[in-house]
């Protein structure tokens, strides 16, 4: 465990036996990132509420959600600090998290980032904005075709934190929270562990990967930085990733997408069924649906940008429908900013909501 110096802000490397043996031979020897809260050293005694945050697609252990000034600074780009310095600014930093905890603002607690890039990159070679290169994320689920990383995140980890932390190792007092393909994350794990979680909180997450299979994309940063024509092309290449990795999670032996044939005006019109039927077992509706008691004893948060640039807000009202109908308890907030709208109502977006969901998770871990 790396506490040296009784250091807070904590880089922990784990060995996980989940993904063993896993097909793309991805490193077994993974990290994730701990804040621990003032006043963990001084006693012994004291335990505390844990928050698990999941990071988005083709983030990595380099660019997680929350971190250090430091670790904040060193992993944006000049360029976005400058053109998005009140994201920036405004990002939930462990700095502020110690001086609300010492102002008694905020109940201490601990903070795990996990991991979850399945280490291969991108099909274009893309690089991100701190130039490191775009991985292809594991989207937190078991599959033959990548490896376990449900079982390594919601088991193994979980686990691993419990027997080395001082944490309060049982339901009552765990959140689960993430944005985007974390979004998507902690909407299956409070699924399928729900023994684990009493809160989960998705900041605009995917709901169904089908329905991105005709969405077009324009980020409006790009678009302002490199004109509307290089944005469309961008917009194609992110989709276009994020549609071949889940081709490769869910149905990699018969793969949807080249089965996918269109008339002349770029309408689907045949796609393999039984490539599809894969697709469709790990849609959240669906999942729900075939889950019992599903969500339960859970607070549940589901928000997102009325624009996300994603088409998620559309998702998730139907999500929501659906919710209600099952007699599912839940709140959705489908919200407008102006300020993310500028920039990226996706990214942006789930940067404005990390704190208030943060602030959700506290409420709701007694």
């Amino acid at each position: 465990m790396n506490n040296a110096k009784n250091h807070r802000y904590i880089t922990e490397n784990i060995h996980s036996k989940s993904l063993e043996g896993n097909p793309l031979d991805s490193p077994i020897d993974r990290q994730f990132m701990i804040y621990l809260p003032p006043g963990y050293y001084e006693s012994e005694e004291k335990r505390y509420p844990v928050i698990y945050l999941l990071h988005g697609y083709s983030q990595d252990i380099h660019d997680l959600m929350v971190g250090s000034k430091k670790y904040i600074k060193k992993s944006s780009s000049l360029l976005f600090q400058i053109i998005a310095w009140k994201v920036f600014k405004d990002r939930p930093k462990y700095e502020d998290f110690d001086r609300l905890i010492l102002n008694q603002e905020i109940r201490p607690f601990i903070l795990v980032q996990p991991e979850c890039s399945l280490k291969i990159p991108d099909i274009f070679g893309g690089k991100k904005e701190n130039n490191f290169p775009v991985m292809k994320g594991a989207f937190y689920l078991n599959s033959p075709h990548t490896g376990n990383y449900s079982d390594f995140i919601f088991d193994e980890l979980v686990d691993y934190v419990d027997k080395n932390y001082r944490t309060i190792p049982d339901k009552q007092h765990r959140a689960l929270m993430g944005g985007s393909m974390g979004g998507y994350g902690t909407l299956y794990g409070c699924l399928k562990y729900p023994e684990k979680f009493k809160v989960g909180v998705a900041l605009s997450p995917l709901i169904s990967f089908l329905d991105l299979l005709d969405w077009k994309m324009i980020i409006p940063i790009y678009k302002l930085v490199y004109g509307k024509k290089k944005a469309e092309e961008m917009g194609l290449k992110e989709i276009g990733d994020i549609l071949d990795t889940a081709d490769l999670i869910f149905s990699n032996e018969n793969r949807l997408i080249p089965s996918i044939k269109r008339n002349s005006d770029g309408i689907i019109i045949e796609m393999d069924e039984s490539a599809k039927k894969k697709w469709l077992e790990y849609d959240i509706i669906e999942m729900v649906k075939s889950s019992t008691n599903p969500f339960q004893d859970i607070k549940l948060l589901v928000n997102c940008e009325i624009a996300d640039e994603f088409g998620f807000s559309a998702q998730i009202k139907k999500f929501q429908k659906f919710l209600f109908k099952m007699g599912i308890e839940h709140e959705v907030d489908i919200y407008f900013d102006r300020r993310s709208e500028k920039l990226s109502p996706h990214q942006v977006g789930i940067g404005f909501q990390l704190f208030l969901g943060i602030l959700y998770c506290l409420k709701h871990i007694t």
